[in-house]
Protein backbone atom coordinates (compact mmCIF):
# COMPACT_ATOMS: atom_id res chain seq x y z
CA UNK A 1 0.00 0.00 0.00
CA UNK A 2 1.19 3.63 -0.95
CA UNK A 3 0.91 6.66 0.17
CA UNK A 4 2.04 10.53 -0.53
CA UNK A 5 2.82 12.29 -3.90
CA UNK A 6 6.37 11.92 -4.07
CA UNK A 7 7.51 9.25 -2.80
CA UNK A 8 10.34 7.22 -1.15
CA UNK A 9 11.47 3.97 -2.78
CA UNK A 10 12.54 0.69 -1.30
CA UNK A 11 15.83 0.82 -2.32
CA UNK A 12 16.36 4.44 -0.15
CA UNK A 13 14.39 2.74 3.00
CA UNK A 14 16.87 0.00 2.88
CA UNK A 15 19.79 2.00 2.29
CA UNK A 16 18.90 4.29 5.22
CA UNK A 17 19.10 1.04 7.14
CA UNK A 18 21.91 0.17 6.31
CA UNK A 19 23.49 3.50 7.36
CA UNK A 20 21.85 3.45 10.76
CA UNK A 21 23.70 2.51 13.92
CA UNK A 22 21.06 2.67 16.45
CA UNK A 23 17.04 2.03 16.49
CA UNK A 24 14.22 2.69 18.30
CA UNK A 25 12.68 -1.04 18.86
CA UNK A 26 9.49 -1.06 20.32
CA UNK A 27 8.10 -4.54 21.87
CA UNK A 28 5.17 -5.40 23.75
CA UNK A 29 5.13 -5.37 27.73
CA UNK A 30 4.90 -9.28 28.96
CA UNK A 31 3.42 -7.87 31.79
CA UNK A 32 1.01 -5.59 30.55
CA UNK A 33 0.41 -5.57 26.71
CA UNK A 34 1.49 -1.88 26.98
CA UNK A 35 3.60 -0.80 24.30
CA UNK A 36 7.64 -0.38 25.22
CA UNK A 37 10.20 1.38 23.62
CA UNK A 38 13.92 1.70 23.76
CA UNK A 39 17.51 2.01 22.25
CA UNK A 40 19.47 -0.65 20.71
CA UNK A 41 22.66 -0.89 18.19
CA UNK A 42 21.20 -2.34 14.83
CA UNK A 43 23.06 -3.98 11.91
CA UNK A 44 21.82 -5.26 8.80
CA UNK A 45 21.86 -8.73 7.03
CA UNK A 46 22.62 -9.62 3.56
CA UNK A 47 18.87 -8.74 2.05
CA UNK A 48 18.81 -5.34 4.06
CA UNK A 49 16.51 -6.72 7.50
CA UNK A 50 17.14 -5.57 10.96
CA UNK A 51 19.80 -7.67 13.02
CA UNK A 52 20.58 -7.13 17.13
CA UNK A 53 22.43 -8.33 19.83
CA UNK A 54 20.05 -8.15 22.95
CA UNK A 55 20.89 -9.61 26.42
CA UNK A 56 17.83 -11.69 28.20
CA UNK A 57 18.36 -9.09 31.24
CA UNK A 58 17.13 -6.03 29.22
CA UNK A 59 13.05 -5.82 28.86
CA UNK A 60 12.81 -5.88 25.60
CA UNK A 61 14.17 -9.10 25.41
CA UNK A 62 11.54 -10.69 27.54
CA UNK A 63 9.01 -9.10 26.24
CA UNK A 64 10.15 -10.61 22.67
CA UNK A 65 10.59 -14.13 24.33
CA UNK A 66 6.87 -14.17 25.18
CA UNK A 67 5.50 -11.94 21.83
CA UNK A 68 8.20 -11.49 19.11
CA UNK A 69 6.17 -8.74 17.32
CA UNK A 70 8.41 -5.55 17.57
CA UNK A 71 8.86 -2.69 15.21
CA UNK A 72 12.41 -0.74 14.66
CA UNK A 73 12.79 3.18 13.84
CA UNK A 74 15.52 4.30 12.33
CA UNK A 75 16.23 8.04 11.51
CA UNK A 76 18.27 10.48 10.07
CA UNK A 77 17.90 14.17 11.97
CA UNK A 78 19.16 17.56 10.12
CA UNK A 79 21.46 19.18 11.78
CA UNK A 80 19.14 22.44 12.15
CA UNK A 81 15.93 23.13 12.16
CA UNK A 82 13.19 21.10 11.96
CA UNK A 83 13.36 17.39 12.93
CA UNK A 84 10.41 16.28 11.07
CA UNK A 85 12.23 16.85 7.59
CA UNK A 86 14.35 14.40 8.32
CA UNK A 87 14.09 10.39 6.73
CA UNK A 88 12.93 8.05 8.86
CA UNK A 89 11.87 4.19 8.46
CA UNK A 90 9.40 1.95 10.76
CA UNK A 91 9.82 -2.41 10.00
CA UNK A 92 6.98 -4.30 11.33
CA UNK A 93 7.52 -8.12 11.91
CA UNK A 94 8.93 -10.15 14.13
CA UNK A 95 12.21 -11.16 15.70
CA UNK A 96 13.20 -14.83 16.11
CA UNK A 97 16.94 -15.45 17.55
CA UNK A 98 19.36 -16.69 15.00
CA UNK A 99 23.07 -17.91 15.67
CA UNK A 100 23.91 -18.25 12.25
CA UNK A 101 28.14 -16.94 11.96
CA UNK A 102 26.97 -14.94 9.06
CA UNK A 103 24.96 -12.60 11.23
CA UNK A 104 27.21 -12.81 14.10
CA UNK A 105 29.92 -11.54 11.67
CA UNK A 106 27.76 -8.64 9.75
CA UNK A 107 26.69 -7.55 13.47
CA UNK A 108 30.06 -7.66 14.46
CA UNK A 109 31.32 -5.85 11.23
CA UNK A 110 29.31 -2.64 12.40
CA UNK A 111 29.67 -2.88 16.08
CA UNK A 112 33.34 -4.09 16.52
CA UNK A 113 33.40 -3.32 20.17
CA UNK A 114 30.54 -5.70 20.85
CA UNK A 115 32.85 -8.54 20.34
CA UNK A 116 33.92 -7.96 24.23
CA UNK A 117 30.05 -9.24 25.07
CA UNK A 118 29.07 -10.67 22.19
CA UNK A 119 29.49 -14.46 23.66
CA UNK A 120 28.04 -13.63 27.48
CA UNK A 121 25.80 -16.25 28.06
CA UNK A 122 22.86 -13.63 28.18
CA UNK A 123 23.01 -11.92 25.28
CA UNK A 124 22.05 -13.55 21.95
CA UNK A 125 21.62 -12.41 18.18
CA UNK A 126 18.23 -12.15 16.74
CA UNK A 127 16.88 -11.49 12.78
CA UNK A 128 13.83 -9.57 12.27
CA UNK A 129 11.35 -11.33 9.69
CA UNK A 130 9.40 -7.60 8.46
CA UNK A 131 5.83 -7.46 7.03
CA UNK A 132 5.84 -4.00 6.41
CA UNK A 133 8.03 -1.00 5.69
CA UNK A 134 6.77 2.54 6.40
CA UNK A 135 8.84 5.76 5.49
CA UNK A 136 9.13 9.48 5.89
CA UNK A 137 11.79 11.18 3.69
CA UNK A 138 9.87 14.46 4.77
CA UNK A 139 7.05 16.48 4.58
CA UNK A 140 4.59 14.66 2.15
CA UNK A 141 7.19 11.92 1.34
CA UNK A 142 5.52 8.92 2.38
CA UNK A 143 5.66 5.30 1.65
CA UNK A 144 4.12 2.29 3.05
CA UNK A 145 5.45 -0.80 1.48
CA UNK A 146 5.59 -4.63 1.99
CA UNK A 147 8.37 -5.89 2.91
CA UNK A 148 9.43 -7.71 -0.64
CA UNK A 149 9.48 -4.28 -1.82
CA UNK A 150 12.60 -3.46 0.62
CA UNK A 151 14.28 -6.36 1.31
CA UNK A 152 15.51 -8.41 -1.56
CA UNK A 153 17.21 -11.24 -1.59
CA UNK A 154 20.95 -11.81 -2.96
CA UNK A 155 22.53 -15.20 -2.97
CA UNK A 156 25.21 -14.44 -5.65
CA UNK A 157 26.46 -11.83 -3.40
CA UNK A 158 25.49 -13.60 0.05
CA UNK A 159 27.87 -16.77 -1.67
CA UNK A 160 30.85 -14.83 -3.02
CA UNK A 161 30.79 -12.15 0.12
CA UNK A 162 33.53 -14.32 1.96
CA UNK A 163 35.95 -14.65 -0.94
CA UNK A 164 35.12 -10.85 -2.14
CA UNK A 165 36.30 -9.55 1.35
CA UNK A 166 39.62 -12.23 1.37
CA UNK A 167 40.44 -11.08 -2.30
CA UNK A 168 40.05 -7.20 -1.58
CA UNK A 169 42.00 -7.55 2.20
CA UNK A 170 44.63 -9.54 0.24
CA UNK A 171 44.97 -8.32 -2.93
CA UNK A 172 43.66 -4.55 -2.92
CA UNK A 173 44.40 -3.57 0.78
CA UNK A 174 46.00 -0.04 -0.45
CA UNK A 175 42.68 0.83 -2.29
CA UNK A 176 41.08 -0.36 0.95
CA UNK A 177 43.12 2.24 2.49
CA UNK A 178 42.68 4.96 0.11
CA UNK A 179 38.42 4.25 0.42
CA UNK A 180 38.69 5.01 4.27
CA UNK A 181 41.14 7.64 4.18
CA UNK A 182 39.86 9.68 0.64
CA UNK A 183 36.61 8.87 0.05
CA UNK A 184 35.47 8.12 3.69
CA UNK A 185 37.76 11.02 5.22
CA UNK A 186 38.92 8.39 8.13
CA UNK A 187 42.01 8.74 9.93
CA UNK A 188 45.20 6.40 8.26
CA UNK A 189 44.97 2.63 10.33
CA UNK A 190 44.77 -0.67 9.58
CA UNK A 191 41.48 -0.35 7.67
CA UNK A 192 39.93 -3.83 6.81
CA UNK A 193 36.88 -4.98 4.69
CA UNK A 194 34.64 -6.57 7.05
CA UNK A 195 31.53 -6.98 5.32
CA UNK A 196 30.05 -6.54 1.42
CA UNK A 197 25.89 -6.18 0.47
CA UNK A 198 24.72 -5.28 -2.84
CA UNK A 199 24.10 -1.59 -1.33
CA UNK A 200 27.74 -0.88 0.37
CA UNK A 201 30.72 -2.16 2.08
CA UNK A 202 31.94 -2.33 5.89
CA UNK A 203 35.56 -1.08 7.38
CA UNK A 204 37.19 -1.89 10.35
CA UNK A 205 40.02 -0.74 12.46
CA UNK A 206 38.66 -3.61 15.44
CA UNK A 207 37.75 -0.58 17.04
CA UNK A 208 36.18 1.50 14.89
CA UNK A 209 33.98 1.04 11.85
CA UNK A 210 32.95 2.86 8.68
CA UNK A 211 30.16 1.68 5.84
CA UNK A 212 30.90 3.20 2.09
CA UNK A 213 28.04 2.79 0.30
CA UNK A 214 27.51 1.82 -3.38
CA UNK A 215 26.07 4.42 -5.98
CA UNK A 216 23.73 1.74 -7.10
CA UNK A 217 22.87 -1.91 -5.78
CA UNK A 218 25.39 -4.50 -7.00
CA UNK A 219 24.34 -8.52 -6.84
CA UNK A 220 27.09 -10.41 -9.31
CA UNK A 221 30.98 -10.76 -9.01
CA UNK A 222 31.01 -8.75 -12.25
CA UNK A 223 29.04 -5.64 -10.85
CA UNK A 224 30.94 -5.58 -7.85
CA UNK A 225 34.59 -5.88 -9.22
CA UNK A 226 33.27 -3.00 -11.96
CA UNK A 227 32.52 -0.94 -8.57
CA UNK A 228 35.46 -1.42 -6.48
CA UNK A 229 37.52 -0.23 -9.95
CA UNK A 230 35.80 2.84 -10.02
CA UNK A 231 35.46 3.30 -6.44
CA UNK A 232 39.59 3.35 -6.40
CA UNK A 233 39.53 5.88 -9.52
CA UNK A 234 37.45 7.86 -7.65
CA UNK A 235 39.45 7.84 -4.84
CA UNK A 236 43.16 8.49 -6.95
CA UNK A 237 41.33 11.05 -8.49
CA UNK A 238 40.63 12.65 -4.67
CA UNK A 239 43.91 11.94 -3.75
CA UNK A 240 46.00 13.27 -6.49
CA UNK A 241 47.22 9.83 -7.19
CA UNK A 242 47.39 8.67 -11.16
CA UNK A 243 45.04 6.14 -12.02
Amino acid sequence: MKSGQKGFSGTAMRQLLRRAITCALSTVSHEDGTPYCSLANIATDGAGRPLLLISRLAWHTQNLEKDRRASVLVSELPSTGDALVGPRVTVLGRFERDPDEGLRRRYLARHPQAGLYADFADFSFWKMQPTRVHGVAGFGRIETLESEDVFVAAPDMEMMEASAIAHMNDDHLDAVQLYATRLLKAEPGDWRVVAIDPDGCDFSTGEQSLRLPFEHPVHTAEELRACFAALSQKARNVSGEPG
